[in-house]
Formats: structure tokens, sequence, C-alpha cells
């Protein structure tokens, strides 16, 4: 019976030490190294400085690989991104739980968008129906 709890208590140390470096390793990865701005000397620093985001929020991707564009162009929507904050709304139009958040994303939208929110709502289809522009330009419509 000793032997078995010894085995036991050994065993969960190793575990616990394995998840410890496992999130110690994870959270390095985390992390990007903020690059030193020194002042004087060098006609960079300005822009070094202003490069910085001081908020250290990462800043989203551009959107790449785009086929249709519904009810935007994208010039207007390079022009509307701007300083705003950015909500990305990853969806599918028959998916019930993308059809549950849409009552709250609205609720963002008519609350904060005149404080820089800007929602973009990003189609990605599940199903080859789903595919079809028009079914999606009727689903954006209803």
């Amino acid at each position: 019976m000793r032997s078995e709890i010894r085995t036991a208590i050994v065993l969960g140390g190793v575990i616990a030490v394995g998840l410890a470096i496992a999130s110690i390793s994870l959270t390095a990865l985390d992390s990007e190294p903020v690059p030193a701005v020194t002042s004087g000397g060098s006609p960079d620093a300005p822009q070094a400085a202003q490069a910085v985001d001081k908020s250290r929020f990462k800043t989203a991707p551009d959107l790449a690989g785009i086929a249709h564009y519904l009810n935007t162009t994208p010039e207007e929507l390079e022009d509307r991104i701007g300083d705003s904050v950015v909500l990305y709304d990853i969806w599918t139009y028959s998916c019930i739980n993308c059809i549950r958040t849409l009552p709250y994303i609205t609720a963002w939208d008519e609350k904060y968008a005149d404080n820089g929110l800007l929602i973009i709502g990003v189609h990605s289809p599940e199903f080859e129906f789903e595919k079809d522009v028009e079914n999606v330009q009727r689903a954006v419509e209803k």
C-alpha cells in the first residue's frame, strides 16, 4: 500500500513540474520583445517610438483572400478601419451558435460604434450551399 501512495505522489510531482515547465515555455513564446527606444542622436528615434504600441495589444491581421465583399468595398473598409478597435465576427449563416450571438453583436455596435468600435463580419462557410454568395446575401438581409 505504501509503495502505491509513494508512486502516486512522485507521479503527481512529475506532472506538476511538467505543467510548470510547459506553462513557462508557452508564456515565453507569446511575449514579444519591445524594441529599446533611445533618446537623442538617431533620426529614426521618433519613428521607432511611434511604432511601439504602448497598450501591448497585438494588432489584427489584414484581411486577405476575401472572395466577395458585401455591404462595402476593400477601399472603403480600409478607410473605416483607421484607428478603430476592430472586432472580427467569424460566422456562417446556418450555424445556430452564430445566429445566437447576433443580438449581442448588434447591441455592441449600437452602443460602442460612436466610440470607435468597428465590427467586421467574415462569413466562413462550412457547407457547400453556404458558399453561394446569393445565399449569403439573403442571409445578411434577413
